[in-house]
């Protein structure tokens, strides 16, 4: 073998690693490519993400064989070039909505020219003909088991372009035919796994022509089908698959059993599989690295870099991917407010730079000398994490929200007094919106880099020399990547009215950012809601606007929400979240009651409120157009029925819908525990009980939301004067999506009798 060639297996032994590493990240760790690209692009797609990564493999073993021996098997050598090529022309094309497969397109091409370049030279010009490359005078097989092999090989080459040619022509159609979740990143991933199983099948092609002389991948061929038949009983018992996918393997498995059978019958003794013949090649192989590795020097060089690739492997791995147990805490309080729910990478934040944040970004915090709890996060006395966050450690602790962080308010009796924390009511003083930007922020400043940032963690905690080399190189970049890779996909919401304290946009992130639907301008913003009592509402409309019946398809949308995936959720994790929320009671009212009141206004609320909001009453938990009740209706005209189709498509592990339907109004829900429920109305656009009561041109038009100091007189928050003006959000009712009209509901009271109502209301 001639320097060019020889230079060509090195070549294509570095390119077997790269795409194996790859392959891997596919097949085994598809959330942490996921957090590379956007844990959007893969969430719905993972069946298909690791698809491709076994056809790579596939790939792979094939490019293994021809790196031994390239002049003898220049066929393969030139297929694997163009194999680069068709790769690479896929990935520029194809899948766009990430750079970093523009980078892997750059990397096939580059590969391609490298290794056709030195092909070409080392090739002689009797070479050149492409019969002459495969060898074969009589392309005829010497035998009815290996003409067989050949007309079976075919067939299961025509048998792969039944799953190509649809995933590459319609892949819409396709993929609803195959149960595919309806979302448009996971479509690219069936073309994409369409033109890899392309690419595969083209590598059967020699093998098929002449087995006898290709006899090591005919045996290959037998390997990747069995590969491949293994893999999809692997996926199928993973994510129990429903419709065809479940029968993947019967195909593969079949071609793979017969392709042996053939050729153990019909190859030449030497050629077949038997104890000898794998002792010969195992023989064969050792041989061919003695003379590889000739001379101590060479077995020493090789001894030494396979003991740094073990040392660097471990060391990956105890940083990035080692998997602690997860805590579950012994009371089931403490695991509702710090227990993790299991987001994919995405949405965690490494600990160490969650610690240091607030310090190197003060200026981007409204009270920096709060630091993360000027943004409204609650923490109690002795926790190094405020409530609703949890920390983790795969690779490296990291800290991720959890349902508390949106489900617990507080209040106090006085600006002096002690905070009060409320399990399962709405974090009234939470400025999600703020919190998401202010980390998209902080690392997009020009202070954020890895030699700072480093710095700061290690004023707080002491690192190995290990550890630091990671957080420099690895952690502290993609962090920042990726959360500048979430900001652009976050742009969307520049265009809406701000959120402001305790509130968010439900549906609308599920519907841009994890669907890919086109932006239709909706504003989806709503007041965070109470999650107790969760039993008694088991087959009501939930959601503000009554969308789904199913308590179970909204815990894993909200969940869905906030970064979990079909493939990190942590489901015993979870369950005993939601099993806590089922019987969690609504907070008693604090403050004295006026007991005189309490029979004339139970009255008051039987006749006016109790047949919309009594639990057992015939329309709680139904539905009211919004014609009727005359509430603003952008939260209800944001949640579409293209949104309904794609969450019914959904059928992957927990995350399965189909419950979901669009309404034409607001569901009439509970109200227990209504005191603490402050301001109201599905958009917050009322700040307490009192102004609910006024006529709608009556109520405040604009007040400050977020302060927690409790006003016992209006039934609801302080929402002017200086305190609540510093500490709160200007609530602005004539913002599209924030007005306040509607629910007129008792407001022909008198004021002795809404005084009445209000007392009985604060005993719910």
């Amino acid at each position: 073998m001639n320097s060019c060639l020889t230079w060509f297996s090195r070549v294509l032994w570095l390119s077997i690693l790269a795409h194996l590493g790859y392959a891997g990240l596919l097949m085994f760790a598809p959330d942490g490519f996921g957090g590379v690209i956007g844990a959007e692009y893969v969430e719905f797609a993972y069946a298909y993400v690791a698809n491709v990564g076994m056809l790579l493999a596939q790939i792979c073993l094939f490019a293994i064989w021809t790196a031994n021996d390239p002049q003898r098997y220049r066929v393969y050598a030139w297929l694997l070039v163009l194999i680069h090529v068709g790769m690479a022309v896929f990935l520029a094309i194809g899948m766009e909505f990430s750079s970093a497969f523009g980078l892997f397109a750059a990397l096939d091409v580059g590969f391609a020219l490298v290794l056709g370049g030195l092909l070409h030279a080392g090739s002689s010009e009797a070479e050149d003909g492409f019969a002459q490359a495969l060898g074969i005078s009589d392309p005829t097989p010497e035998n009815s088991y290996l003409l067989w092999f050949s007309r079976m090989t075919w067939l299961g080459m025509l048998a792969n372009m039944v799953f190509v040619i649809p995933a590459l022509a319609v892949p819409e159609w396709y993929g609803g035919y195959l149960n595919t979740p309806d979302v448009a990143a996971t479509y690219s991933w069936l073309r994409y796994a369409g033109v890899a199983l392309l690419l595969a099948t083209v590598l059967y092609a020699p093998a098929a022509l002449d087995p006898r002389r290709y006899h090591a991948f005919a045996w290959l061929s037998v390997v990747a089908r069995l590969f491949a038949a293994t893999f999809w009983i692997w996926q199928n018992a993973f994510w129990s698959f429903v419709g065809p996918m479940a029968t993947f393997f019967v195909a593969d498995g079949t071609f793979g059993l017969i392709f042996a059978y053939l050729l153990q019958s019909g190859m030449a003794e030497e050629d077949r599989i038997s104890r000898a013949n794998l002792a010969n090649l195992l023989a064969q192989a050792l041989a061919l690295l003695e003379s590889k590795f000739d001379t101590l020097l060479k077995k020493v060089a090789a001894a030494a870099c396979l003991l740094v690739l073990g040392v660097v492997g471990y060391a990956f791995w105890a940083n990035m991917l080692r998997t602690e147990p997860e805590t579950v805490f012994s009371s089931a309080e403490e695991q509702f407010k710090y227990g993790a729910i299991g987001l994919g990478m995405q949405a965690r934040v490494p600990y160490y730079i969650w610690q240091v944040m607030p310090e190197l970004c003060a200026n981007l915090l409204p009270e920096p000398r709060n630091g993360w709890a000027s943004l409204g996060l609650l923490y109690e006395d002795g926790k190094d994490l405020p409530v609703g966050f949890a920390k983790r450690t795969i690779g490296y602790p990291s800290v991720e929200p959890t349902c508390s962080a949106c489900h617990t308010g507080s209040y106090r009796a006085t600006a002096g007094g002690k905070r009060e924390i409320t399990l399962g009511s709405p974090s009234q003083q939470l400025d999600l919106q703020s919190f998401q930007w202010f980390l998209y922020g902080c690392v997009a400043q020009p202070d954020f880099t890895p030699d700072k940032v480093l710095a700061k963690i290690r004023e707080k905690n002491q690192l190995s020399a290990t550890e630091a080399l990671f957080y420099q190189y690895l952690i502290i970049p993609f962090t920042k990547q990726a959360l500048l890779t979430q900001q652009k996909a976050y742009e969307w919401q520049k265009s809406r009215p701000t959120q402001g304290r305790g509130r968010t946009d439900t549906f609308n992130p599920t519907k841009f950012n994890v669907f890919h639907q086109a932006d239709d301008h909706t504003i989806g913003t709503v007041d965070l809601p109470a999650i107790w009592n969760q039993r008694a509402r088991e087959g009501l409309s939930l959601h503000w606007d009554g969308n789904n019946n199913s308590i179970y398809e909204r815990n894993y949308a909200a969940a869905m929400a906030v970064g979990a995936t079909p493939y990190s959720v942590l489901p015993d994790q979870f369950k005993l979240i939601t099993d806590f929320v089922l019987q969690l009671a609504p907070p008693s009212y604090p403050f004295s009651i006026d007991q005189t009141k309490l029979e004339h206004g139970w009255r008051l609320y039987q006749d006016n409120c109790g047949g919309c909001h009594d639990l057992g009453t015939q329309k709680v938990g139904t539905v009211t157009p919004v014609a009727t009740i005359g509430t603003d209706r952008h939260r209800l005209d944001s949640f579409t029925a293209n949104l309904v189709k794609t969450f019914h498509s959904i059928q992957e592990r927990q995350f399965k819908f189909d419950a979901y339907s669009k309404t034409d109004g607001y569901s009439n829900l509970p109200i227990d525990g209504i005191w603490i429920r402050a301001p109201y109305l599905h958009n917050g656009s009322v700040p307490d009980l009192h102004a609910l009561l006024q006529a709608p041109g009556q109520r405040p038009k604009q007040f400050y939301t977020g302060y927690d100091v409790y006003d016992p007189a209006k039934v609801g928050f302080i929402t002017d004067g200086p305190e609540a003006k510093q500490y709160g959000f200007l609530f602005d009712t004539t913002q599209p999506g924030n007005d306040n009209s509607g629910h007129a509901y008792g407001t022909d009271l008198n004021e002795g009798e809404k005084q009445d109502l209000l007392e009985y209301l604060k005993t719910l």
